[in-house]
C-alpha cells in the first residue's frame, strides 16, 4: 500500500511506497523504507506509525526513535482511503519533539494559501488548534501509553516470524 501526499495543484509531494497495515488502525513504515519526494528520496532509520482519519484535516506520523517518541503532523485535506491513502498537503505542519510542540512552515502556508479554497484555509487553521490541544492534553495519538503500545507492536512484528498483520 502507498501513502501519497499531493500538492494542491495535483503534483506529487511525497510517496511512501511500502506502508504496511498495523493493528493500531494505521500503517507501519519500516526503517529504511524509501520515501520519494519532490526533491529526491530519503528514509527514516526508525519505525514510523502513520495515522489518518476520514474526516480529519491532519494526519500523524509517530516517529519511534530509539530514545524517544516524536510526532510530525501534516495539516492536509481529509484522506481518500482505498487501495492507497491519498491526501493534499497544505504546507502547514505541527512538530512535536522532546515533548515540545510548534507550528512549522507557516510562511509556506501563507505564501501558498491564496491557491486554496477559503474553506481549506479555515479548516487547516482549525486543525492546528485541534492538534495543539491534543498534544497539550495528551489525547490520542499523543498519549504516552499509545506510543508504548506502538513500540510493543513493532517489537513483536520485528521478531523473525513475528509479523503481525492488520
Amino acid at each position: 500500500m502507498r501513502l501519497i501526499s499531493l500538492r494542491p495543484d495535483g503534483a506529487l509531494h511525497r510517496v511512501w511506497s511500502a506502508a504496511e497495515p498495523g493493528r493500531f488502525g494505521g500503517w507501519w513504515i519500516p526503517p529504511g523504507t524509501p520515501v520519494e519526494d519532490d526533491g529526491g528520496t530519503w528514509s527514516s532509520p526508525y519505525p514510523v506509525a502513520a495515522m489518518a482519519w476520514p474526516k480529519a484535516w491532519f494526519q500523524v506520523f509517530v516517529l519511534l526513535k530509539p530514545d524517544r517518541t516524536d510526532y510530525y503532523v501534516n495539516i492536509c485535506t481529509p484522506p481518500c482511503l482505498g487501495a492507497d491513502v491519498v491526501w493534499m498537503d497544505l504546507d502547514l505542519d505541527v512538530r512535536v519533539e522532546a515533548g515540545c510542540a510548534w507550528v512549522a512552515d507557516e510562511d509556506e502556508f501563507q505564501d501558498r494559501s491564496r491557491m486554496y479554497p477559503r474553506a481549506w484555509r479555515a479548516s487547516a487553521q482549525q486543525a492546528v488548534v485541534v492538534v495543539q490541544n491534543a498534544v497539550r492534553t495528551g489525547a490520542h495519538p499523543f498519549r504516552p501509553s499509545f506510543a508504548d503500545a506502538l513500540r510493543a507492536e513493532w517489537v513483536l512484528r520485528s521478531r523473525p516470524g513475528g509479523a503481525v498483520l492488520g
